[in-house]
Formats: structure tokens, C-alpha cells, sequence
């Protein structure tokens, strides 16, 4: 299961809502996440327990940009564990605080 989430994934709909972040993007890589939401940046580290994922303290830039609602749900979610399901190029991670669904980032030619 780690080596399938490792790579950049592009943060389809937020859960529970089912909202569609304009821009979002989050990468796995090596016990260490990142992502970007369309305003600011945020990183941490993860572990998996099973196919629950648990992430360490996620620090994010703190510009100031008039809708920051996406950073705040995914910094929310990924605050609690995380169930994962990686189906056919498709992630979804759900938990108490929400989740979100995303798809295999293009690889750079």
C-alpha cells in the first residue's frame, strides 16, 4: 500500500461535502507529505498503520488569500487518521474530520 501512494495526486473533491477544490494537490513521497491548495503550502510527515494513514504536524504557510477554505479542510483531516483506499489510479481518504478523493497526478514528460 505505501508504494502506491507515493507519487503526487491531484485532490479531486473534499469530503464529506463532495466540494471541488479549484487547484489541490498533495504528494506522498518517502514518509513525508506536501501539498498546495491554490493560496498556501503545507508539509509534514505520515506513517501507515495497516491501510490507515497518520500524520505527523502539518505546518502551512500563512499568507493571507481570500479563500483558504481547502487548505483548512485538508490540514483538518489530516490531523485525525485516515482510511485509504487506492482503487485504479484512484485515492480516497476518509476520517472523523472528512477526507478527500484525488487521482493519480500526470507524471512530467
Amino acid at each position: 500500500m505505501t508504494d502506491d501512494l507515493q507519487g503526487s495526486w491531484t485532490i479531486t473533491e473534499l469530503l464529506p461535502d463532495r466540494t471541488h477544490p479549484q487547484t489541490a494537490e498533495i504528494t506522498f513521497d518517502e514518509g513525508r507529505l506536501h501539498f498546495y491548495a491554490g493560496c498556501n503550502r503545507a508539509m509534514g510527515s505520515y506513517t501507515f498503520d495497516g491501510a490507515t494513514l497518520v500524520a505527523g504536524p502539518v505546518a502551512m504557510t500563512l499568507m493571507y488569500c481570500p479563500d483558504m477554505s481547502a487548505e483548512e479542510h485538508l490540514v483538518r483531516a489530516l490531523a485525525e487518521p485516515l482510511d485509504i483506499t487506492i482503487d485504479d489510479g484512484s485515492l480516497t481518504a476518509t476520517g472523523p474530520a472528512g477526507g478527500f478523493t484525488a487521482r493519480r497526478a500526470p507524471t512530467p514528460a
